[in-house]
């Protein structure tokens, strides 16, 4: 505007970039409707987590011993082993008939955007 301070001179204006990493589905949450509010009935887990969703769920991982998930992993192996059809088709069956509510269980691919982290954001999404 003519008159101002900054007329026929150059201006930069601050901005922040936010950039968001890619979400991946490793489960579900089946919730039963209560008088009380929703209740979790049955989870189902992924037969495989990335490392970057398994660092989620320890405080050191450098020092542990990282076995999170590694029973589940081979009970899932297991299961789609000896039967022919999805594996856990139990809990899943069970959650299509019982549950009212679903939530999928997400995390960010952190790994993929460049910020000095390895652990993954989980979110529920319903």
């Amino acid at each position: 505007r003519p008159g101002s301070k900054l007329h026929k001179k150059e201006v930069a204006e601050a901005v922040s970039v936010v950039e968001a990493p890619p979400m991946v589905v490793v489960g579900f949450v089946g919730y039963v409707e209560t008088p009380r509010g929703l209740r979790a009935l049955t989870t189902v887990w992924a037969g495989h987590l990335s490392e970057e969703v398994k660092r989620r769920f320890y405080k050191a991982w450098h020092k542990s011993k990282q076995k999170a998930f590694t029973k589940y992993q081979k009970r899932w192996s297991d299961a789609s082993k000896a039967s022919e059809g999805a594996p856990m088709a139990a809990e899943i069956d069970r959650a299509k008939k019982y549950c009212q509510v679903i939530r999928a269980i997400c995390h960010t691919q952190v790994s993929k955007v460049k910020i000095g982290q390895k652990k993954a954001h989980i979110k529920e999404i319903q």
